[in-house]
């Protein structure tokens, strides 16, 4: 089970079909996105319905910036020089590249604005006032980047104090409040205007969140997290906008899961993860109940879902 780490961290995320009964195609094609970094990286799409891969080449990708834009129906990830690129999964065509004035992770994206939010950091280094040699110290700055996604001009660049750092696996969107959320190193929820860089709520909670999603047939948030003992999980419902534990149920039935893999599906109605040993898990929130398990055939990371 991997620990978080403050502006780093592998993310994994992969889903399916929860309910018992098939879902109907009227609720469209269950789709995935991954990077698959073994023998070169290469972009895999699979549509869950069908079972169709589809593989495209990749060059190095940032961790955690990856998103799937819903207005397009493309997957998009920030590369290693800076450039957000919006991939046509199918035919692997090039829908939109923007250059960005930084490394972009805990990236999301608001479908409605168009916009994609996220942070970066940079170093500016400064005279050491103790040197006598004019010898220099680092300083590390984070920015909020909000840009349009269909000009891609930058909506905000602003810097943001994060203290001590961010769990990045805890970033997600409110589409209610159309807020960027982020969890703190001290353990706080940061609710902040994607478009004016404010702050406009901070929620206190007593744990660290991992794996987060957020309900929006509920309008909460879900997380799973091990227990005190040995071969304990949990699945906790909170309610996002007082840190209030609105339910925890233990996950029976497997030795771990992988740290950063989830998603919540709102036509199955099912909170997703990864077991240790590479199985899709399928949630019911309510009761910690795995409804089903699909066994992947490889390790993906910074995947990404969407129905089409």
């Amino acid at each position: 089970m991997k620990r978080s780490l403050f502006f780093s961290v592998l993310a994994f995320l992969v889903l399916y079909s929860c309910e018992k009964n098939p879902v109907g195609t009227k609720s469209g094609h269950l789709v995935l996105t991954g990077i698959k970094s073994a023998k070169g990286s290469e972009m895999v799409t699979i549509d869950l319905d069908s079972g169709y891969v589809e593989t495209n080449p990749v060059s190095c990708y940032i961790l955690s910036s990856t998103v799937y834009d819903p207005n397009t129906g493309g997957y998009g990830y920030v590369s290693c020089d800076t450039v957000f690129t919006l991939v046509n999964t199918g035919d692997g065509s090039i829908i939109r590249s923007i250059r960005l004035p930084g490394l972009i992770s805990s990236a999301v994206i608001d479908p409605e604005n168009n916009v994609l939010i996220g942070t970066y950091g940079e170093y500016e280094y400064v005279l050491d006032p103790d040197s006598t040699n004019g010898a220099t110290l680092p300083v590390f700055h984070t920015y909020l980047l909000t840009t349009d996604l269909e000009t891609g001009d930058i909506v905000l660049n602003k810097e943001f104090s994060l203290g001590d750092g961010v769990y990045l696996c805890t970033h997600f969107f409110d589409p209610v409040n159309r807020l960027y959320i982020l969890q703190r190193a001290d353990k706080s929820l940061l609710y902040i205007n994607p478009v004016t860089g404010s702050l406009t709520k901070t929620v206190e909670l007593a744990e660290p969140l991992t794996n987060v999603v957020y309900n929006t047939d509920e309008n909460n948030i879900i997380a799973m997290r091990p227990g005190s003992e040995e071969g304990e999980y949990y699945i906790d419902v909170y309610n996002p906008s007082t840190g209030e534990l609105i339910s925890s149920s233990p996950v029976n039935g497997i030795d771990g899961y992988h740290y950063c893999i989830a998603a919540y599906d709102p036509v199955t109605k099912c909170y997703l993860a990864v077991s240790s040993d590479n199985e899709v898990l399928f949630i019911l929130p309510e009761t910690g109940e795995i409804v089903k398990t699909v066994k992947l055939d490889y390790p993906l990371s910074d995947i990404r879902f969407l129905r089409k």
